[in-house]
């Protein structure tokens, strides 16, 4: 009987503690991005979130008690490690958030102190849209958050297993493909540059995906990312020039300029404007980092005029380095084409000439 009692006694203890200890109170620490790739503030709303009555103030300052899961985006802590540090806005206006961010870090520390910790993805984007627009980044962007949050917030915390928005929200056909060119920009040129800087542009095109931006803010992020690929891809770039050719083969010196800190293979493209010449259409180069190098494009002239050259430059894959430039020709030499052409035209007429004073004196002796 005893026996039976110690069992109830147990039972119910531990039917009761069962809901205690599975009870868990998740909180979700996100915001959309308030920053464009260079760091500056597009706006000091995040500042006011921070504060004591704001939206991610009354979290951090009244959090709940017992068992706490945090699910904090490592974008937001990037942010706001960023604003403690001091900031400026987009117009280089310091902004005023500092103490605000300084003292919530402060006070988040404190409550993640003994919780569980899980990451967030990188600024909380759509699954939707990474799969389709950036797949190949999905899992270095799980990975990559748990090791930002980790160093932000020093301490462990785990990794997210997956991404915490699924949301499909409209984007416009020319956003998608713009998207996609950017990303295509950012891949082709991140062996070329600091891993730092490439982690940054990749992520901050993630910051795009978040389904809680406003549509206003979504296109200046977009157009911040399409500035900042327009200008790694013209890293690399031809200098400008024209020519005044002289002889029936000539040499023309064009400059490449590699701005990148490490060499790059590239694919010089040459094409001419009309018949007048014919060049070598293609060159596989490889131009030192930091470097302007001068290759020698070899014109066969035909005959004598105005021309030019197209020129481009490309990774191997395909992708456009720079601009195309035109370099105008003046062409003023008489090509052996042209010799034989004009002598074979006079001897023509001197035969014609010839036949005709023949037939002339013909007649005179009849």
């Amino acid at each position: 009987m005893k026996r039976l009692i110690v069992v109830a006694i147990a039972f119910i203890f531990t039917y009761i503690a069962l809901p205690i200890a599975q009870a868990q109170t998740t909180v979700l620490l996100t915001e959309p991005t308030h920053r464009q790739i260079n760091g500056q503030f597009v706006d000091d709303n995040l500042a006011t979130q921070l504060g004591v009555t704001g939206r991610l103030g009354q979290i951090v300052f009244n959090p709940p008690s017992g068992n706490v899961l945090w699910l904090i985006d490592p974008a937001l802590i990037d942010e706001v490690t960023d604003m403690s540090n001091g900031y400026n806005m987009t117009d280089n206006k310091p902004g005023v958030g500092q103490l605000f961010a300084q003292t919530w870090l402060a006070q988040l520390k404190r409550d993640v102190g003994y919780a569980t910790v899980t990451a967030l993805a990188y600024g909380n984007p759509s699954s939707y849209w990474v799969k389709r627009l950036s797949p190949h980044n999905e899992s270095y962007l799980l990975t990559i958050s748990q090791t930002k949050l980790e160093s932000l917030l020093e301490r462990p915390v785990n990794p997210p297993s997956s991404f915490n928005s699924t949301a499909a929200f409209h984007l416009q056909g020319n956003d998608i493909a713009t998207i996609k060119d950017d990303a295509t920009a950012f891949d082709e040129t991140a062996a070329y540059i600091d891993p730092v800087k490439i982690d940054t542009y990749r992520l901050a095109l993630i910051k795009t995906l978040n389904p809680f931006l406003s549509k206003s803010r979504r296109d200046y992020l977009i157009r911040d990312l399409t500035a900042n690929a327009y200008t790694l891809t013209h890293l690399v770039h031809l200098t400008p020039g024209k020519f005044t050719i002289t002889s029936e083969r000539q040499k023309l010196p064009i400059t490449l300029v590699n701005s990148f800190p490490h060499p790059i293979d590239v694919q010089m493209n040459v094409f001419p404007r009309n018949a007048r010449i014919i060049v070598n259409s293609k060159q596989n180069l490889t131009l030192l980092p930091k470097s302007k190098t001068q290759v020698f494009v070899s014109v066969y002239v035909l005959t004598s005029g105005h021309s030019g050259l197209t020129v481009s430059l490309s990774t191997k894959s395909g992708t456009q380095l720079g601009d195309a430039a035109v370099y105008p020709l003046n062409i003023r030499v008489i090509s052996p084409i042209a010799t034989w052409l004009t002598t074979g035209a006079a001897i023509l007429l001197f035969l014609a000439a010839s036949v005709q004073s023949i037939r002339r004196i013909r007649k005179r002796n009849k």
